[in-house]
């Protein structure tokens, strides 16, 4: 490998012209080193120190006069690329300008279209809303056809068919105590609910339909004898550990399921209480309601049975856990077949909450209610799939909450659920 020794710079001997340079400096520098000569170290010119320096370093007088003439040089040398600088800056600020006022009355013009049709827009959006909600919490009026006999309880079918030939008939001698006993009560609501128990095979439980698995339960002896108590948040969440267990063991997992994965707490609207009469349990406001607040919805705690099988299965599985008949009545009372969108025209709904025990208008006291006072007594109305319920008019604090279950409830439809 051959190593380049450095080059270096041949010296050129000075023409006279750039000697006479040398030896005559311009008279900027004249006069600065006048005054760096007259003047003391303290003064005006070059600091004494700043010389020193300069002659410690090797660096003569003349040498520093040189770099002040290349800085001034310099300077002089760069004033026209400034100069250009600003003329360019010049010509655009210019451009810009009239770019603006040429096209301002179009961009103002553009602005202002725009906030109209936003503001239109919007106006529909809420207007549309409004409508409709507004159209939810109106009632609706019944043809007479509809209505005829048209009763709350109307919403679980017809009713236990007594004509319906039975081969199952349990004997005198056989009858458990608890059976014979009601045979013999003066209560005729309690004599034919035995009397439909004494019909029902145990063995095949898997056929009974809705009226079928209440009166086995004897539930009319349960719900109506004696107030039932209102369920705590921890029964309410031991069932619904429950629900999510039976999902799991069941042989068909997609036959129910939540209705979503919301969280809902209806308890700052809605607080249980027993109502007393046929009523039963029920709820009343918390606080004040205004019109169109939302009072409760469907949520994690709502379930929905495609069919009725797995629903039945549910029942009967939760009495062998919770060994309370009584549970299962609540459940019966509390669930309702729903029309549902999507390939399952009827689904069997309830929920795992106290929001069950909305009580409908007609209950109680309010049974034989004439349709032209019916205003007078419903306050929420509810409507849709995700079943959103509303306050239709102002509620004072504890007043009681009453629905009507047909706005939600697809009426006689347990049987399409073979039920």
């Amino acid at each position: 490998m051959v190593l380049h020794s450095p080059i270096k710079k041949e010296e050129v001997p000075l023409s006279t012209s750039d000697l006479s340079y040398v030896l005559t400096p311009p008279p900027s520098l004249e006069l600065e080193a006048s005054l760096s000569s007259s003047s003391s170290d303290d003064g005006i010119g070059v600091p004494s120190t700043k010389k020193q320096n300069a002659s410690a370093n090797g660096i003569s007088s003349s040498s520093l006069r040189c770099e002040s003439d290349q800085s001034t040089s310099s300077k002089k040398k760069d004033e026209p690329h400034t100069k250009v600088h600003e003329d360019i800056k010049s010509v655009t600020k210019s451009w810009w300008g009239s770019m603006l006022n040429g096209y301002s009355v179009i961009c103002r013009l553009t602005i202002v279209l725009v906030v109209i049709l936003s503001w239109y827009y919007a106006h529909r959006i809420i207007a549309g809303s409004t409508e409709q909600h507004d159209e939810m919490l109106e009632y609706e009026e019944y043809d007479d056809e509809e209505v005829e006999d048209l009763a709350p309880w109307d919403i679980w079918g017809k009713g236990f068919d007594f004509d319906k030939q039975r081969d199952f008939w349990i004997a005198d001698e056989d009858l458990p105590h608890d059976l014979a006993a009601d045979l013999q009560s003066t209560n005729d609501d309690i004599k034919n609910e035995a009397l439909a128990r004494r019909q029902l095979d145990p063995s095949r439980w898997d056929t009974f339909g809705y009226w079928e698995i209440y009166h086995y339960y004897a539930c009319d002896k349960i719900l109506f004898s004696s107030p039932r108590p209102v369920w705590s948040e921890q029964l309410f969440r031991n069932v619904r550990d429950f629900y999510h267990a039976f999902v799991e063991n069941n042989d068909s997992p997609s036959s129910t399921y939540q209705a979503n994965d919301d969280v809902y707490d209806m308890s700052q609207n809605a607080i249980p209480y027993q109502s007393g009469g046929n009523k039963g349990r029920g709820l009343k406001a918390a606080r004040d309601i205004k019109r169109g607040d939302v009072i409760f919805k469907s949520s994690n705690n709502t379930i929905i049975f495609n069919d009725g099988h797995s629903f039945r299965k549910f029942l009967f599985e939760m009495n062998e856990r919770f060994a309370d008949p009584g549970m299962v009545c609540d459940i019966l009372v509390w669930a309702w077949v729903q029309d549902v969108a999507g390939e399952i025209p009827y689904a069997g709904v309830v929920d795992l909450d106290n929001g069950n025990l909305l009580n409908d208008f007609g209950l109680g006291d309010n049974l034989n209610a004439d349709l032209e006072s019916i205003k007078d007594y419903v306050n929420i109305r509810c409507r849709g799939a995700t079943l959103e319920c509303y306050a239709s008019k102002d509620i004072a604090e504890g007043d009681e909450l009453l629905g009507d279950y047909s706005d939600f409830v697809s009426y006689y439809s347990w049987t399409s659920m073979g039920l």
